[in-house]
């Protein structure tokens, strides 16, 4: 498919009939008629008489035409000419939907660093990213309020419904509203593709996966803590057992129990240690603290780590700019305590092959490698895609590799952090000067359901994630 990168000028056309005046190479090459032809822009169609300008460079677009579009003027945009439709779409626009909006030098939170970075590079390349909230939303208008990026700074405009739309509710009590399914059925109604439409459930993803073979592997004994029944159960298998909430994220909630020659020891991520003798003791407590809560248990396992510290590897697999499938980054985290290793908790950051490095203990010769997470992180997102229902563009998927070197499955995450925190190493290194390969990846692949490839700049010298 061809497309052509250009600067749409909205000002009056010489011939009132004309609404839209094309160079001539522009026209040949995506073999545009000069006839009446529809123009759309996000989801908004419009109708235009084209007439070819031999001498000009520039696409001219009538006032007119450029209201009814909800076109903003000066902004650097692609072009394609869908023959079958007799449409010239114009674009890609992304929207990204947020939770909130705030004046000031943060307007989102802290989103900010990512949102600048999409807005900047999509714009660089030939783009629109816009910002908005369900308040910012008009089905009936077909319009949103939308924030937009131009020379640096975020302003406000009105456009029309986006091509597409990326869901960055952090809240789900918000995701859960009347306002936000009815925000998604009406997407769905109009043909919108509406990508990482949820968080994801852990007990959920886990029953789902287990009816996928690929997935099975990786997958660690895991029930739902419903009495004392599902905990004796978990422990006569396993003297270590995680107590999760399905719906948690951050360590939050968590605790783990394990089996000692006294008794059992309860421990969470916050320093509280408990002691009891029996398990009737231990449901005793935790029943009281889980009961309004949906929790799971699940399998302690002995997870190679550093000084006794537990390491897990997170792993963004994302979709290219032709819908595959990749492995975009791979981070190795340390935690800070025995019960979890979210950086949130104050777990440290490294980079695969450092970490397998230093890593340990290993009870056999066979260590896995960087390839090998990358490959059971593809696994699992293909497998969960098949699995359930929605769209979805990116997951970050956390692994864990036991002392024997078997890689299993810790959680997924369907809305994988964008905090500046998000992209260290190591301790101490400074946050990248360029876009991340995330950022750019989830733009290709947006671009790609507007039926667009960003143009990349070549760079001489090899990126580094």
């Amino acid at each position: 498919m061809s497309y052509v990168r250009t600067v749409i000028q909205i000002d009056e056309l010489k011939s009132p009939d004309v609404d839209l005046s094309i160079p001539q190479r522009i026209m040949r090459k995506l073999q545009i008629p000069s006839q009446s032809i529809s123009v759309q822009f996000g989801k908004r169609l419009g109708n235009a008489i084209v007439r070819e300008a031999a001498k000009s460079e520039t696409v001219r677009m009538s006032p007119t035409l450029a209201r009814s579009l909800r076109l903003p003027g000066g902004i650097s945009l692609m072009v394609r000419y869908d023959a079958l439709r007799q449409t010239l779409v114009v674009g890609p626009y992304l929207g990204i939907l947020l939770t909130g909006i705030r004046s000031g030098g943060m307007p989102f939170g802290a989103l900010t660093s990512f949102l600048n970075e999409c807005a900047d590079v999509y714009q660089m390349r030939g783009g629109l990213v816009a910002a908005f909230t369900l308040d910012d939303v008009n089905f009936e208008s077909e319009t949103v309020r939308a924030h937009i990026r131009r020379s640096g700074h975020w302003q406000t405009c009105t456009l029309p419904l986006p091509a597409m739309i990326y869901n960055r509710l952090s809240s789900r009590s918000v995701e859960k509203s009347t306002a936000a399914s009815t925000f998604l059925r009406r997407c769905k109604d109009k043909e919108i593709p509406f990508f990482n439409e949820r968080f994801l459930n852990k007990w959920h993803v886990h029953k789902t996966l287990q009816n996928e073979s690929a997935a099975q592997p990786y997958l660690p004994k895991t029930l739902m803590y419903r009495g004392i029944q599902d905990l004796r159960d978990i422990c006569q298998s396993h003297s270590v057992v995680y107590i999760k909430p399905t719906n948690g994220s951050l360590g939050k909630g968590i605790y783990r129990l394990a089996k000692t020659r006294s008794g059992y020891v309860i421990r969470t991520a916050g320093g509280l240690k408990k002691t009891f003798k029996e398990l009737s003791q231990v449901h005793s407590y935790l029943y009281p603290r889980t009961k309004d809560k949906a929790y799971l248990l699940q399998q302690g396992l002995h997870l190679v780590g550093s000084g006794g510290k537990p390491a897990d590897f997170r792993v963004l697999v994302q979709k290219n700019n032709r819908g595959v499938w990749g492995v975009t980054s791979q981070v190795a985290r340390i935690g800070q305590n025995s019960v979890v290793s979210n950086v949130a908790r104050g777990g440290q950051m490294m980079s695969v092959p450092q970490a397998l490095r230093i890593l340990g203990p290993w009870r056999n010769e066979t260590r896995i490698s960087a390839q090998t997470l990358k490959s059971a992180s593809l696994t699992i997102a293909e497998a969960l895609e098949r699995a359930i229902p929605g769209d979805f563009a990116e997951f970050g998927i956390d692994l864990g590799v036991d002392v024997n070197g078997r890689i299993w499955l810790l959680e997924i995450n369907s809305k994988p952090s964008k905090s500046i925190k998000s992209l260290q190493l190591a301790e101490g290194e400074e946050a990248p000067k360029k876009a991340r390969p995330s950022v750019r990846r989830l733009l290709d692949y947006t671009a790609y359901l507007n039926g667009f490839l960003l143009e990349k700049k070549r760079s001489k010298t090899k990126r580094k994630r």
